[in-house]
């Protein structure tokens, strides 16, 4: 019987490796004559709060667990969902065994050195045809996903912690990542996806302002394929299908100034509808 070797890595001084701190612990490490990503999910937070966000996350948000094990399963099991269905994702360097650090904690992945939306589609330097073309083979994608999901009824096809800053151009194919935490229910994975559709506007918002934000949420408005899908994120923030929500979401918008600000998910769905309106010659409408 055929037995699969694991390779044991060991690093003296795995800090001066330190790539990203963002909870987790990233470290870009040498591996076979290059680089790999260390993914260390025993994070900087304590006992106390991963329970209590595993508990806010469980029974609150309808997501999976914050325990450092179950986002090293989850990331996981998105990753070949993900990968199934047609999306790049990070390899998983498989049978390695890093001494020093606890065991089904952490992953070895793929480096992928890449140009993060993030930074990619603000930057004066890259030419403006270049990004907008990106952004364009994004929005084609990403449409492809929502699409998947919803006929799959897969709400691991939802970027939970979607953004620009997850992901990348890397030799013109778009790479995915960060699926730590993926929501649960199956029922309804058309709103999930209009909450991802908010969380991606907002992140437009957070790293462009002024004659670029609105170029590219006006691409996304009129070159994302599906525009009642699109408009659904304005009918999950104000006119949400549990009374609950619906009226708890217009309280916050009333009285939270957080959620007044400008590039706050309220105000980006309002914005997407304005634009849909106009796309179809009906101006805008009120809340």
């Amino acid at each position: 019987m055929a037995t699969t070797e694991v390779e044991v890595l060991r690093f003296d001084n795995l800090e001066q490796y330190l790539f990203v701190k963002n909870g987790n612990y990233l470290y870009k490490v040498p591996y076979h004559g290059g680089f790999a990503v260390l993914k260390v999910y025993w994070c900087s937070r304590g006992w106390f709060e991963r329970i209590s966000k595993t508990f806010d996350n469980i029974v609150i948000a309808g997501q999976t667990s914050f325990m450092p094990r179950a986002r090293l399963r989850t990331e996981q099991q998105a990753m070949a969902i993900w990968r199934e269905a047609g999306f790049r994702v990070f390899q998983i360097y498989e049978n390695v065994r890093v001494e020093g650090i606890e065991e089904d904690g952490y992953a070895l992945y793929e480096y992928v050195p890449g140009r993060h939306f993030h930074k990619l589609l603000p930057d004066e330097s890259v030419p403006r045809e270049e990004r907008i073309r990106l952004f364009r083979q994004f929005l084609v994608e990403w449409h492809r996903r929502h699409r998947l999901a919803i006929d799959r009824r897969e709400p691991r096809l939802i970027h939970e912690n979607g953004d620009l800053k997850h992901v990348m151009d890397y030799n013109g194919e778009l790479v995915w990542f960060d699926f730590e935490m993926c929501y649960r229910s199956r029922s309804h994975v058309e709103d999930l996806v209009a909450r991802e559709i908010l969380a991606y506007a907002k992140s437009i918002g957070d790293f462009m302002k002024g004659e670029l934000f609105e170029l590219f949420l006006n691409e996304m408005v009129e070159h994302y394929p599906d525009k009642d899908l699109l408009g659904h994120a304005y009918t999950v923030t104000f006119r949400n299908r549990n009374p609950v929500i619906r009226v708890g979401r217009n309280l916050e918008f009333l009285l939270r100034e957080r959620a007044k600000r400008w590039n706050s998910k309220y105000n980006m769905a309002l914005m997407i509808r304005d634009r849909l309106a106009r796309l179809h010659g009906q101006g805008a409408a009120s809340a």
